[in-house]
This record gives C-alpha cells, structure tokens and sequence, in this order.
C-alpha cells in the first residue's frame, strides 16, 4: 500500500507541474484568445487545481480539519463542463449548440455558496458527521452531472455530424472519439468507488480512489496536449487551404464518365480527371472512389493503369501529392506554415506516410528539401 501511495503522490506532483506547463506554454501560442484553447486550458486548470488541494490535504502538507477535508472547493465540477465546451468551439458549431456554461458556473456557484453556509452555521466536530454525509450525497449528484455533460458530448460526436461536416475535412476527430472511450473508463472507475464507499460515511477508503484519480488525470492532461496540438493543425490547415484556393484556384467540377475506347486514349483521360480535379488531394481516394466516379469497373480500370502506367495507382497518387507538396515548400507565401500542415493539405493522412512517401520521391526529407529550396 505504500508503494502505491507513492507512486500515486509522484504521479499527482508530475500532473501538477505539467499542467502548469501547458498552461504557460499556451499563453505564448496565437490560438491563446481562441474560445477553443480558452476552453482546453480551463480543463487543465481544473485539473491542476484539484489535483494539487488533494496533494496538499492527504500529504498533510495543508493542515486541515475533517469538516475542512470533507467540504474541499469542488473543481472538478467544471473539467467536463469546460470538455463540452472546447468540443462546441473546437467543432465550430457554437451557433448551433448550447455550450451550457452558464449553467455549469451556476451548479458549481452552488456547491461553494452551501459549503459557506455549512462554515457560518455548521462548523465544528459535532457537524463532521452532516458534512461527510452530504460530501457523499453531493459526490452522488456530481456523477450523475458528469455523465450528463458526457453524454451531451456524445450526442454531438454521433448525432450531429452534420453540424461539424467543415471540420471533418480538416480533422477525422478519431482522437476525441477516442477520448470519450478513455473517459468513459474513467467514468465507470467513479462509479465504482463511489458504490464501494456508500456504507463508509466517516471514513471512506481513499485508496479505492487512486486508479480513477489516475487514469482521470493522465487521459485529461492527454485530451490537453492532444486537443492544443489538433487545434492548431486544425486552424492552420483551415486558413493555408483558403489562400491555396486563392493562388491555385478553385478545383473544378468532376466530369461525368470517361468514353475514350482505346487504351492509351483512356489512361491519358483518367490521369486528366484526376490531376485536374485535383483528386489526389482527398486522403481517402482510393481505386474504388475513381471506379465509382467514372463509372468504370474497379478491375478494368486497374487493368488499364496497370497496363499503360509506369507505376501502380498509390504511387501515382503519392507522387503527385508530393509534386504538389513540393510547390508549397518552395512558395514564399507558404513559409509560415508548418510542414506538416502542407502535407496533409498535399493528401497525406499522417505525418508518417506523408514523410515516408517524400523521401521515396525526392531522397531527402520535407525538412531538408524546405531548407534547401527556400
């Protein structure tokens, strides 16, 4: 059990120290008046604030009473709140959907006003039993308001995709999918120590609460880090693909079907669309994509590029992706942005592919080629 405790305490000082951190770095950052980012460093404020009072008061570096211990200001109130939100700004449908940030600084507006009124009119070791009883009834409640604020979160994710159609094209969102798995975890982990806890009124068994205060603070401290990082890929791709539009011009319309009998006729058509349609450009075209769009069968089509090109499709597409890319690195319009950015605005879908895909076309790296040619 020491051991534990130990390892917990050492996790908890470096969550603190991180989350203060990422707190300071942001306020350098462009996006740092962004509602978005606004909203993401609440979440590690929160966070923070509530690790460092438990840090403090089971360390027994904060002397305080058991009626003190058991009415502790309650930040982690506002963390899924402030989630909720950052998802409303980070989706860009705030129009659309209720943030409910009001009502989360009311409910949590409420829980400090009752806990004043316990300090003027309660306080003192007779009361310690009320106050633990309603630190757990009060616990109860503010699981069910974390479900409800995850569940709206939910609802938004897989619900109302239509709502943030814009953002998917810069944003698969698999990362906050993925998130509200984690949490959910999270969420059950809770729910479990609260139930193991009903009988224990006085004296709840604190170590029944390390795994979820745990994993809680190493998944949202992830959802910070992850969530400033998208956010920013997010808004740099947004703002690089409207000046792309100005001095490249908007993509064409596809044409309907492609009729040209011969073989070489009909290659030479295909390539046409795709480079002028600009399909490469889409990270998910694929053979069954062009097949569907020309309206030509998947095996004759890859018959005919296998025929007459002298690569296979994916390559003719990365190839062209990266000729694209190219352009980008060497333009000066484009030097302010990173080169991630420009990749997966070139088609690619990772950093990965996108830098393994550069060096198998040019023999060196997005990084050196840009240096080089600037």
């Amino acid at each position: 059990m020491a051991l534990a405790t130990t390892i917990f305490n050492l996790t908890m000082i470096a969550g603190i120290f991180l989350g203060i951190i990422f707190i300071i770095f942001t306020q350098f950052s462009n996006r740092r008046k962004d509602k978005a980012v606004i909203y993401l460093n609440l979440i590690v404020l929160f966070i923070t604030l509530n690790n460092l009072q438990i840090y403090l008061v089971d360390n027994s570096i904060l002397e305080v009473n058991f009626f003190v211990r058991k009415l502790l200001i309650p930040w982690y109130v506002m963390i899924l709140p402030s989630f909720y939100a950052f998802v409303i700004y980070y989706l860009k449908i705030e129009k659309q959907i209720n943030n409910y940030i009001g009502f989360a600084i009311t409910f949590f507006g409420l829980e400090l006003l009752i806990r004043v009124l316990f300090a003027v009119f309660f306080y003192g070791d007779k009361y310690n039993y009320a106050a633990a009883k309603y630190s757990q009834i009060e616990e109860i409640i503010n699981v069910i308001y974390a479900f409800y604020f995850f569940f709206k979160a939910y609802l938004v994710f897989f619900k109302h995709s239509k709502l943030y159609a814009f953002v998917l094209k810069f944003d698969t969102i698999q990362w906050l999918k993925n998130f509200m798995f984690l949490g959910s975890l999270v969420l059950l982990l809770w729910v479990s120590a609260v139930i193991l806890n009903l009988d224990k009124v006085l004296n709840p068994t604190i170590f029944i609460y390390y795994p979820m205060r745990f994993s809680c603070s190493v998944v949202l401290y992830w959802i910070g880090y992850q969530g400033f990082f998208n956010y920013e890929m997010l808004t740099e791709r947004i703002e690089l693909r409207k000046l792309v539009a100005k001095t490249d011009g908007e993509i064409p319309s596809h044409p309907k079907e492609i009729k040209e009998t011969s073989s070489t006729d009909k290659l030479l058509s295909i390539k046409e669309y795709i480079e002028s349609n600009k399909r490469y450009l889409d990270p998910n075209f694929s053979l069954e994509m062009l097949s569907t769009e020309l309206k030509i069968s998947t095996s004759s089509l890859s018959q005919t590029i296998n025929k007459d090109n002298t690569t296979n499709f994916s390559d003719y597409i990365n190839h062209l992706r990266i000729e694209k890319a190219k352009k980008h690195l060497t333009k000066a319009a484009y030097k302010n942005y990173t080169i991630l950015a420009i990749g997966l605005e070139c088609g690619f879908n990772s950093k990965s592919t996108f830098y393994s895909a550069f060096k198998k076309f040019t023999n060196t790296t997005p990084s050196d080629f840009r240096l080089k040619n600037q």
